[in-house]
């Protein structure tokens, strides 16, 4: 366990090296280093930084590599988990600037959090286990659902690793000009080198650090022209929210407002989902005690905020300052950034992809643009919000290098959505699956050997999707958090009624996972979050319904739910025996 002076130091030094870094990408920008250079570096540096910095963590203890060597102060476990919550409302960064949070996508993901990060993350670091599968596996034991349920935290834990790679692949490629499949095989190896040797460890410690890179990467633009007074949004509601949510409505690249009923149920099923995600409720294993975990959750909540409000600031400005310096403009007259970013198919002139004003004019000849003629904002439309996210800072002349730092808070944060997830799912193949079924018996080595392989595997489908682009981040999130609401959250729930039993979780998973699919298929090709949503509300229900309805049927006496339920929520908690490793 690392002494507080010692962790001081080396988190000292590991700030000192990022600050420097991205203080020479400013003093080059200073003095005249050509911009593509200049943005391409930070992010860069920030991937190498990151896993060179989960490298250095390596171990072969098992506490440390699935607990964290239950030594994270919780001021730093609320910041990574901060990290990872917000990697996980990136794609839908449209919705945090133009929309209500008070019911939706937003609204249940922070109700989720809240649920994770006060109740279940601490519960977990009292019961011992290393994760939410180890809970359940503890809880209903017979081998259909304990697998089953594995399965499914495994799976959605691998869909957020590749959503999280993705996300930084797409921000390397977009923002600063790299190829695809070498963006693609840099961040699986990222990833791989955070996760592999310093398992859940070196993930939030990696986390750790992405926060601060994202902190200073969307903190940076937003104060400096908030201290010049040029901020087209007031930070904290008013002047420019509105003018920015119709840009974004008039661009349709924020969805319509969907029903009542939709979006409650969206929250709902958003929230489920949230709550039994085992890379959200990772950070509170690494805490010290009980009371740690608690104080990282509110560290959580606070962080969560703070970085989902820069985040809407950043596009709620970025697409004001775009309508600005487009409106009035002619077509052959336009930034040069807006035409790079068009050949690059990342924003349409006049409802084509062009590379120079000459192919903007016949693009614009062909809609009845006559030449000449002031186009207004929604002539020159971005195709999604992290293409804004992304261009805030060019769009308000803030220079290369602060372009760059915020291409690496969006980098930061994917690889550590990518490198935690790979863990949660690691863990849940080679701990909670396989070294259980052989009697706690198997070697350290084996069992680290055996989750590395797991983790391997998934970087390599996280390097396929990414280089294809066969999926989005956003979709696949959106299946992760289906799959947690609809298999998951059930049996989670019913881990704390006496008269849940075995047969009532596989009950449960059965029911979810049926009604999970069923809707889908009815849904049809819309992917939307929502669509996901309901499709996860609709088998929850199926689900619970089915393990409720199948306990109260059971006459069956079980002293064993009960013991646990007596012990999880008024006991001591010590559920699982102490691991050999550990």
């Amino acid at each position: 366990m690392f002494d507080r002076a010692n962790l001081d130091s080396r988190i000292a030094f590991v700030s000192a090296g990022f600050l420097l870094a991205y203080g020479f990408a400013a003093l080059l920008d200073r003095v005249g280093a050509p911009e593509r250079f200049v943005a391409a570096a930070p992010p860069w540096f920030t991937v190498l930084a990151l896993a060179a910095l989960g490298f250095l963590l390596h171990s072969m203890r098992v506490s440390f590599y699935y607990a964290g060597g239950r030594a994270v102060p919780a001021n730093y476990a609320g910041f990574a988990n901060a990290a990872i919550a917000v990697a996980l409302l990136l794609p839908f960064a449209t919705r945090l600037a133009g929309r209500s949070w008070s019911v939706g996508v937003v609204a249940g993901a922070f109700l989720g959090l809240a649920g994770a990060a006060l109740f279940l993350g601490p519960l977990l670091r009292k019961t011992g286990v290393f994760s939410v599968s180890g809970l359940l596996a503890a809880r209903f034991p017979s081998a259909a659902p304990r697998f089953g349920l594995i399965a499914a935290v495994a799976l959605s834990s691998g869909l957020l690793a590749v959503a999280g790679g993705q996300m930084a692949v797409d921000a390397l490629v977009d923002l600063s000009g790299a190829g695809r499949a070498f963006a693609a095989f840099t961040i699986a190896g990222a990833g791989l080198f955070i996760a592999g040797p310093g398992g859940l460890g070196g993930a939030i410690w990696a986390a750790a650090a992405a926060a601060g890179v994202a902190l200073l990467g969307l903190g940076w633009p937003i104060a400096a022209l908030g201290f010049r007074g040029e901020l087209p949004v007031d930070l904290l509601g008013g002047g420019g929210w509105p003018e920015a949510a119709s840009l974004l409505s008039e661009w349709r690249i924020m969805p319509a407002p969907a029903g009542v009923g939709v979006e409650l149920g969206a929250t709902i099923a958003i929230a489920m989902g949230v709550v039994a995600l085992a890379p959200v409720l990772a950070p509170a294993v690494t805490t010290q005690a009980n009371e740690s975990a608690r104080a990282s959750g509110v560290a959580t909540l606070a962080w969560s905020l703070i970085f989902a409000l820069l985040v809407a600031a950043a596009v709620a400005a970025s697409a004001v300052s775009l309508a600005a310096s487009v409106s009035g403009q002619t077509v052959e007259r336009l930034p040069e950034s807006v035409y790079a970013a068009s050949g690059r198919g990342l924003v349409e002139i006049c409802g084509a992809k062009v590379n120079t004003p000459s192919q903007a004019l016949r693009a614009c000849a062909a809609e009845k643009i006559p030449p000449g003629t002031p186009l207004r904002p929604v002539d020159v439309r971005p195709l999604d919000g992290d293409f804004l996210l992304g261009a805030f800072p060019g769009a308000a002349g803030l220079g290369a290098a602060a372009s760059g730092l915020l291409a690496s808070a969006i980098v930061g944060l994917g690889l550590a959505l990518a490198a935690v997830g790979l863990q949660a799912c690691g863990a849940a193949v080679g701990h909670d699956a396989l070294y259980r079924l052989r009697g706690e018996v198997d070697l350290t080595s084996r069992r680290l050997a055996i989750t590395r392989l797991a983790l391997i595997v998934v970087a390599t489908g996280s390097y396929v999707a990414s280089a294809t682009q066969m999926v989005t981040p956003g979709g696949l999130i959106g299946l992760a958090l289906g799959i947690s609401a609809a298999c998951v959250a059930p049996s989670l729930a019913l881990a704390f009624w006496n008269r849940a039993g075995d047969r009532e979780a596989l009950v449960a998973l059965l029911g979810g996972s049926a009604g999970l699919a069923a809707a889908l298929l009815l849904a049809g090709p819309a992917r939307k979050i929502e669509a996901y949503a309901l499709a996860a509300l609709a088998g929850a229900t199926l689900g619970l319904a089915a393990g409720v309805l199948s306990g109260l049927a059971s006459r069956e006496e079980k002293p064993a739910a009960v013991a646990f339920v007596r012990r999880v929520l008024r006991g001591d908690g010590q559920i699982v025996t102490p691991d050999k490793g550990a």
